[in-house]
């Protein structure tokens, strides 16, 4: 079981600054249906990252307290079925967030044994408080990263004291345990320009551009933690054709203020076209999308002959 091969263990507290793993959470105070009326709890998306950017590819958890629990009843024999792991991360349910494909050496476990929950019980689910959940699990090569979710907890607001969790992980770099959190928020992306009704890249006319026009910034931001993938940075809209981008095009947005700077410019001499050019620089990630508006403004051709001379591989403007 994984659980046995992690040895060796460093404790390590949450502000260590050498190689290890830090602890982290994220705060979740609104429940989603069917548990939208538990009041009085808060939910802790809970995560570890290694300090030195070393992969995890195991964890074994065990938290103890008082934990909020949901479970299923069977209507036809009136057997509980526990859920000790899952997805969500806004329901009024304690699991484990093991990732897809975990290879789990410890199965998933939790305790369902007490009453007492704020939520009444209905014909297909019930509510109580348990005291543990326990795990083990290693994560496949291909999905190993430098941060693992490994907990959803949600418990009373005047619980939190008497939470304990205790975590060791395995990385590329050793195998660490801690039992110390300090708040690691989310991925979050942001941009410069920022994304808003009314805000273009605007290359103005394009009489004033010159035969090689700058291209306009985007700077991508990601002022959260963990890492943000860039899956795709694509051209798109009518015009796309007139417009091109200027890389190196980012791929990911590391922990904390990790910025990323690419560009994009028109075509010069353009292909064809007049009047309002307009393109849509598409940014895809894993963290949410972004969607920039460029515009270029044209003459129509009464105010406008494009003659392409060779003269230094130039091409020259001139009005009739």
């Amino acid at each position: 079981m994984i659980r046995h091969l992690l040895v060796g263990l460093i404790v390590l507290s949450a502000s260590t600054a050498s190689a290890g793993v830090i602890g982290g959470y994220t705060i979740n105070r609104l429940f989603t249906t069917p548990d939208t009326a538990l009041t009085g709890h808060t939910g802790y998306a809970l995560s570890v990252m290694t300090d030195d950017g070393s992969k995890i590819w195991a964890v074994d958890v065990n938290i103890t307290g008082r934990l909020h629990q949901r479970w299923f009843i069977d209507p036809e024999f009136g057997e509980t079925t526990p859920t000790p792991s899952g997805t969500s991360v806004t329901n009024g349910d304690s699991h484990l967030t093991p990732i897809a494909g975990a290879l789990f050496g410890s199965e998933a476990r939790e305790d369902n044994s007490g009453v007492g929950s704020p939520l009444p019980d209905t014909a297909t689910r019930d509510y109580g408080y348990g005291t543990f959940l326990r795990g083990a699990w290693g994560i496949p090569s291909a999905s190993q990263t430098n941060n693992a979710n490994i907990g959803y907890v949600v418990i009373p607001e005047n619980e939190v004291p008497n939470l304990n969790i205790n975590v060791s992980v395995g990385t590329s770099n050793g195998t660490f345990a801690i039992n110390k959190f300090a708040f690691v928020p989310l991925p979050t992306l942001a941009s410069n320009p920022a994304v808003g009704p009314g805000v273009e890249l605007n290359f103005g006319d394009y009489l004033g551009l010159g035969p090689n026009p700058a291209p306009l910034p985007i700077v991508l931001t990601n002022t959260g933690g963990g890492t943000i993938n860039i899956n795709s940075i694509t051209l798109a809209g009518p015009h796309a054709a007139y417009f091109t981008l200027v890389g190196p095009l980012p791929t990911t947005l590391d922990f904390l203020n990790s910025s990323r700077q690419f560009g994009v410019k028109p075509i010069v001499p353009l292909p064809g076209g007049t009047g309002d050019l307009t393109a849509v620089v598409q940014v895809r990630t894993d963290a949410g999308n972004l969607d920039f508006d460029v515009l270029l403004k044209v003459p129509e051709p009464s105010t406008l002959v494009i003659s392409t001379l060779a003269i230094g591989g130039l091409a020259l403007l001139r009005r009739k």
